[in-house]
C-alpha cells in the first residue's frame, strides 16, 4: 500500500496499530481558541517587527568640527536652526549639556523629528557657549578672526566684520534699541542666538545669515550703510 507518498508493504494488522498513533500526534497539533489566538498575534507581531528592519532607515551621522553647535548643525542639516532639538534628543546618551559638544564627537543625525523622551523636550540652550579670547571692543581684523573661529567661511569674514562694524562699532556690548544684542546686533526673536557673548553672538551671525550668504535680515546691509566699514 502507499503510505506518505512512499511504496511499502504493511500488515494490515501493522496499520491499525498506527492509526491511534496518527490520531494522538493529530489531537497533539490541535490548539485551543485562546492558544491559536496566542499563536495568530505572535505571528503578526513578528511581521511587524520583520516590516521595521526592513523599513528602518539608514543611519546619518557627522562629526562635529571646531566652531559648531547644535544650532549651526541643524541649520546645515534641515536648514532650520531650531531643529537643534532633534539632534539633541537623538544623542542624549552623549550629550548631557546642549551648550556643551566638543571637537570630534560623531553625532546621530535623525531624518525626521525623534519621539519625545518621557522628560519632555528640553529648553532651548540659554547660551551657545563659547568662551573666546576675542572680546572688548573689536577691529575689522578681530571681527574677521571671530567669524572664523565661529565657524564662519573665510570668504566671507570681511563681508561679517564690515556688518558688525556697521551694526555695533564692534562693541561686544552693543544693544540696539529693540534689544539686539554684541558684534552682529542679534535680535531677541532669535532666542538663545541673541547673546552678548563673543562667539555665541558670531555663531549666531553665521547661522542666521546661512553662514554668509545672506545678510537680508541685517538693515546696515539692504542699506548699504555696511560699505566702507572696514
Amino acid at each position: 500500500m502507499a503510505i506518505a507518498g512512499a511504496l511499502m508493504a504493511a500488515p494490515a494488522a501493522q496499520a491499525a496499530t498506527q492509526a491511534p498513533a496518527l490520531a494522538t500526534a493529530a489531537a497533539a497539533r490541535t490548539y485551543t481558541p485562546a492558544q491559536a489566538a496566542a499563536q495568530t498575534t505572535a505571528v503578526v507581531e513578528q511581521a511587524r517587527t520583520d516590516a521595521l528592519v526592513i523599513h528602518h532607515e539608514p543611519a546619518r551621522h557627522y562629526t562635529v568640527r571646531r566652531g559648531d553647535t547644535l544650532s549651526l548643525i541643524a541649520q546645515r542639516f534641515y536648514g532650520n536652526s531650531a531643529r537643534w532639538q532633534w539632534i539633541f534628543q537623538a544623542n542624549q546618551s552623549k550629550i548631557k549639556n546642549p551648550n556643551m559638544i566638543f571637537v570630534g564627537e560623531v553625532l546621530n543625525i535623525p531624518f525626521k523629528a525623534p519621539p519625545r523622551s518621557q522628560t519632555g523636550t528640553p529648553a532651548m540652550p540659554t547660551a551657545l557657549t563659547t568662551t573666546s579670547a576675542l572680546s572688548g571692543t573689536l577691529s575689522c581684523h578681530g571681527l574677521e578672526e571671530l567669524w572664523e573661529e565661529a565657524g564662519g567661511s573665510h570668504a566671507e569674514a570681511f563681508m561679517a566684520a564690515e556688518i558688525a562694524m556697521a551694526e555695533s562699532s564692534g562693541r561686544q556690548f552693543a544693544t540696539g534699541g529693540v534689544g539686539e544684542r554684541g558684534y552682529w546686533q542679534i535680535n531677541p526673536n532669535h532666542g538663545a542666538l541673541s547673546t552678548y557673548d563673543p562667539l555665541g553672538n558670531a555663531k549666531a551671525a553665521v547661522i542666521i545669515s546661512s553662514n554668509g550668504t545672506n545678510w537680508n535680515p541685517w538693515t546696515t546691509f539692504t542699506s548699504g550703510a555696511f560699505h566702507g566699514r572696514c
